[in-house]
């Protein structure tokens, strides 16, 4: 078990950012032992095991982003440095011929602004881990993997964006902006979400051991999401 620190305070001297990231580490680990993400970075991932996740992706992003994103004022979200990711995820669906048809056109609203806040630190972290996996994909899968906006959403770029994201989140509760406490439970009920559905996804489209191509039986493991996070020193 992680130790979780108490977050029901708001904070006045640790980061935003490692409360953050010490108040979901249960969850996110938890999200990465569901059978859709265990198939995805496994060494015998399959396009088709690609595909479910986008689809799930699609189905994630479509019932969070855009009420996160609009909950936040403008000036916020530019400089957070946040940008939809939904479209990225529905291009790659569309380049490999598996246009997605929305199960649900519900979205899910945040709870105020600091939660929106927090709701944003997951999708954001989530960019950043989708870099990881783009990586092992394209050892296992090659051609097939095609241009994963998605998963190389910031390109080169992906350590700098979290880091000028995570500077401008633990910024807002020092100018009174953000209420501490409200990011985290933001983060923690949208962690929870996403953990919901990815499990329902992963449940309806988990294959037979014998449908499973061979392709990929030599690609290593990748190594854990967690560590494709750049440290944050707690100094």
């Amino acid at each position: 078990m992680h130790e979780i620190h108490d977050t029901t305070q708001p904070a006045t001297s640790a980061r935003l950012a490692i409360l953050l990231r010490r108040a979901t580490a249960e969850t996110h680990e938890a999200v990465e032992r569901l059978p859709l993400m265990t198939r995805l970075t496994s060494p015998t991932v399959t396009r088709e095991d690609y595909l479910d996740y986008l689809q799930a992706l699609a189905e994630v992003y479509a019932a969070l982003e855009g009420s996160l994103l609009d909950a936040l004022d403008e000036e916020i979200r530019n400089d957070l440095g946040v940008r939809p990711k939904l479209p990225a995820i529905l291009e790659d669906l569309a380049e490999q011929g598996q246009p997605h048809i929305p199960r649900t056109s519900t979205q899910l609203a945040p709870a105020g602004s600091g939660a929106a806040l927090g709701g944003l630190y997951v999708l954001e972290g989530a960019t950043l881990g989708g870099r990881v996996i783009a990586k092992h994909l394209r050892r296992c899968l090659g051609q097939a993997l095609g241009s994963t906006g998605f998963l190389d959403f910031h390109g080169e770029q992906s350590s700098a964006a979290w880091k000028r994201f995570a500077s401008v989140l633990d910024s807002l509760p020092a100018h009174g902006r953000m209420d501490p406490a409200e990011v985290v439970s933001g983060a923690r009920a949208t962690f929870m979400a996403v953990h919901r559905m990815l499990e329902s996804a992963g449940a309806r489209n988990a294959p037979a051991p014998a449908d499973r191509d061979p392709v990929g039986t030599q690609c290593p493991a990748r190594r854990h999401l967690a560590d494709a996070v750049p440290t944050i020193p707690e100094d």
